[in-house]
């Protein structure tokens, strides 16, 4: 298919030079995959400037079925793959990925809990380990994404995304020191070498004894918030050194990565493209997310978000729809999700998976699988998780559960504390709202969410 023509400043980032590394923040709707792809599209053809082979590069595995399918047909010697899966092949091509060698979710779980009771029989017995096993393994995994190599390196690291007032001390520092030293010699007993999370690390270090020819001279990164610092030092030292990095990104929109700033990834930046302009939303959907990325579980690094500018694109309010009972909510997605679906895309998007499924119980649809292998742009009637659709855009989304009781979700806040919680979820919802390019429905049950904002003007409200 072909690619919308650039508007506005769009293509001074995409005719950047062919060397070195750029970082382009913009709020959400502003193109910024449109951008890595014209880029991407840009730096592999014969006829600019220093070109070659390129790998466009993202986190969410429908987001990169759906930049296959965006991706002209004759572009080419241009690689689209999630991170993991680069990561995964490059260690094996130098031969370090024996079969089974990443532990999965259920194994690693099981032996994150097994290790934090034994370093908790080493201690007075206290509240700090009944902590979920979640909190444990998010702190292990942003050890690993940040490249930490010592305990005195995680003693002096700035632990940001913990939220105000719940920060580690030193002691309880060393204790998730110890469990994860404890989950990697379980892990390696199992016969398991990495997690996913240990997969940047080991890129990184094998890269410099890698004497082969490189096999990108250039690398473009969509939603590079998402990946860890790690990760993206691995990626810049992938390509050789006359090649080039570009890094797109959004921190409104941070729902999988570390919470760090990419001038913590080893970048090295003159200046900083930044795109205000919303080209998906209406003004109606695009006030709404705006309300949103002002309210104090929202901020962030100010030196890295960039403020929302409101479309002139008009539509209608967000519906809030007050729902009497469980039965009325499923209903009421249902008729609308049939509706909207005769003339355009919906995605009826929820919290979890689980949710999704019950929202979406007897509809045909469409689910935003990582394992879809096909991109379907015709009307229809799409289901994911909130975090699936990252990237994505809808004619029509549908958010259901929006309650007090449901969002935040109960478990991050057991595993987070309140704070962290809505920090994370908000994160996530903001991501869902913006999905939207003309129609948004919202429906709950009891209290609304504190997530959205209670401005009246911003929503048309009804119940039923």
């Amino acid at each position: 298919m072909s690619l919308p023509e650039p508007r506005g400043r769009q293509s001074d980032v995409i005719y950047l030079p062919g060397a070195g590394h750029q970082v382009v923040l913009g709020t959400a709707g502003t193109g910024k995959t449109t951008m890595a792809m014209l880029r991407a599209e840009h730096l592999a053809a014969p006829e600019t400037r220093n070109s070659g082979r390129v790998l466009l590069v993202t986190y969410n595995n429908a987001l990169v079925t759906y930049l296959r399918h965006i991706q002209p047909a004759a572009a080419a010697n241009i690689t689209i793959e999630t991170y993991g899966l680069f990561a995964r092949g490059y260690l094996n091509s130098v031969g370090k990925m024996p079969y089974g060698a990443i532990a999965n979710p259920e194994l690693r779980r099981h032996l994150a809990g097994q290790a934090i009771k034994e370093i908790a029989a080493t201690y007075k017995p206290g509240q700090f380990f009944e902590r979920p096993v979640e909190f444990f393994l998010d702190e292990i995994e942003w050890i690993s994404g940040m490249g930490l190599q010592a305990l005195s390196d995680y003693l002096a690291a700035e632990r940001v995304g913990r939220g105000r007032g719940a920060g580690l001390n030193d002691s309880q520092r060393e204790a998730i020191w110890k469990i994860r030293t404890a989950y990697l010699k379980l892990r390696s007993d199992h016969g398991k070498t990495y997690d996913w999370w240990d997969l940047p690390g080991a890129v990184r270090a094998s890269l410099p004894q890698d004497s082969r020819p490189r096999r990108y001279r250039h690398v473009v990164i969509d939603e590079g918030q998402d990946l860890a610092p790690e990760a993206i030092r691995s990626l810049a030292a992938t390509v050789p050194a006359d090649g080039s990095v570009t890094f797109f990104g959004d921190y409104h929109q941070l729902i999988y990565g570390q919470g760090v700033s990419w001038r913590s990834c080893g970048l090295n930046i003159h200046r900083v493209e930044r795109f205000s302009d919303n080209y998906r939303n209406t003004a109606q959907i695009a006030r709404l997310a705006i309300a949103m990325s002002r309210m104090p579980h929202m901020a962030g690094d100010p030196q890295d978000l960039v403020e929302p500018r409101e479309p002139t694109a008009a539509g209608t309010l967000p519906t809030l729809v007050t729902c009497s009972d469980p039965e009325r909510e499923i209903q009421l997605i249902g008729a609308q999700a049939r509706d909207y679906a005769r003339t355009g895309t919906v995605a009826v998007l929820a919290r979890t998976w689980a949710d999704a499924r019950q929202a979406c119980v007897g509809l045909p649809v469409r689910e935003l699988d990582p394992e879809m292998r096909v991109w379907d742009p015709t009307p229809g009637i799409w289901c994911g998780a909130y975090h699936s659709a990252k990237g994505l855009e809808f004619d029509t989304v549908i958010l259901p559960f929006l309650d007090a009781a449901h969002m935040p979700n109960p478990d991050k806040v057991a595993a987070f504390g309140e704070r962290d919680a809505e920090a994370r979820e908000a994160r996530l919802l903001y991501v869902a709202i913006t999905r939207a390019r003309s129609d948004l429905l919202l429906t709950h049950r009891g209290p609304l969410t504190p997530l959205l904002p209670t401005d009246p003007a911003l929503y048309t409200r009804l119940a039923v």
